[in-house]
C-alpha cells in the first residue's frame, strides 16, 4: 500500500463515518457506521489494503457490487481497529484473524473485542477492551413475512408480540428482535445456527435480555442497546464478566 493511498483511505472514512455509540454504552464500548460507496475510486482504495487471500476471495464473488462491498467491509474493519488502537500506521498491516465460527479478532490486541455487520446501506463496527460485544444491522425496508418468520425463529412470547403489533409496526418490531438476537449471539462468539430463540428479549420500556443460555452466565451480565439511523435497524449487545456487574 502506498503512503498516499493509506492517508486518502483514512481521510475518506474520517469524513464519512458516524459515531453511533449508544449513550448508555459509551463507558465501555464504541460503535462506528459508514455508508457504502458506489464509486470506483473508493473501491480501488479499499482494494489497496487487502491481503492476497482476501483479493483472491473477492475475485471469486459473482458481481462487481459484491466485490466492492467485500473490499469496503474489510477496509472498514481495519479503519475501526486503527481508531480503537490509536494506530496511525499502514492500514494494510492491520489484519484480522477469524475464530472457527467466523468471529474476527486481532492477535496483536488480544484485550480488544470486535464485532462487525453490514446491510445494503452501510457497515457497523463495534469494539471494547472491557467486555464482549456483538453488533448487527438489518435493512428495515425489506419486505418479509414478519409473523411467519417470528413464529419459526423466536420464542412463543416474542412471536406473540410481533403478532399483536399493528400491521404497520410489525416488520419494524420483528427487525428489532432479530438484530438484538443476532447481536447477542455474536457477543458470545456464536452465529445463527446456535439458535435465535436461545436469547430472550423484552423491547419495552427499553430493550432488555431476560433469558440466556446457562453456559454464558446470567441475563444481568448482558446489556442491550438499539442503534438506529435512517432505513436500518441495528442493535449492540455487550456482556461483562460475572464479577463486573454494576
Amino acid at each position: 500500500m502506498k503512503p498516499w493511498e493509506n492517508q486518502e483511505l483514512r481521510d475518506y472514512f474520517l469524513a464519512r463515518t458516524s459515531d453511533l455509540t449508544p449513550n448508555g454504552a459509551r463507558r465501555n464500548s464504541s460503535v462506528l457506521y459508514a455508508p457504502f460507496s458506489d464509486t470506483g475510486d473508493v473501491f480501488k482504495l479499499c482494494i489497496s489494503v487487502l491481503t492476497e487471500p482476501e483479493r483472491q476471495h473477492m475475485a471469486r464473488l459473482a458481481t462487481g457490487g459484491l466485490r466492492s462491498a467485500f473490499a469496503q467491509r474489510r477496509a472498514f474493519r481495519r479503519f475501526c481497529a486503527a481508531v480503537a488502537l490509536g494506530d496511525g500506521g499502514d492500514l494494510s498491516e492491520i489484519v484480522f484473524d477469524l475464530t472457527e465460527k467466523g468471529q474476527p479478532y486481532l492477535l496483536r490486541a488480544p484485550d480488544f473485542r470486535f464485532s462487525f455487520s453490514s446491510c445494503r446501506f452501510g457497515m457497523l463496527g463495534a469494539w471494547s477492551a472491557t467486555c464482549e460485544v456483538g453488533i448487527d444491522i438489518e435493512d428495515d425496508t425489506r419486505e418479509i413475512e414478519a409473523l411467519a418468520l417470528a413464529r419459526e425463529f423466536f420464542t412463543g412470547e416474542e412471536a406473540a408480540i410481533v403478532e399483536q403489533a399493528a400491521s404497520a409496526d410489525r416488520r419494524s418490531i420483528f427487525y428489532q428482535f432479530w438484530s438484538l438476537k443476532e447481536a447477542a449471539l455474536k457477543s458470545v462468539g456464536e452465529g445463527l445456527p446456535f439458535g435465535l430463540d436461545t436469547f430472550v428479549f423484552e423491547l419495552l420500556p427499553t430493550p432488555r435480555v431476560v433469558d440466556v443460555p446457562g453456559q454464558f452466565g446470567s441475563p444481568g451480565q448482558f446489556r442491550a442497546y438499539p442503534v438506529g439511523q435512517g432505513n436500518f435497524n441495528a442493535a449492540l449487545v455487550t456482556r461483562v464478566p460475572a464479577g463486573s456487574i454494576s
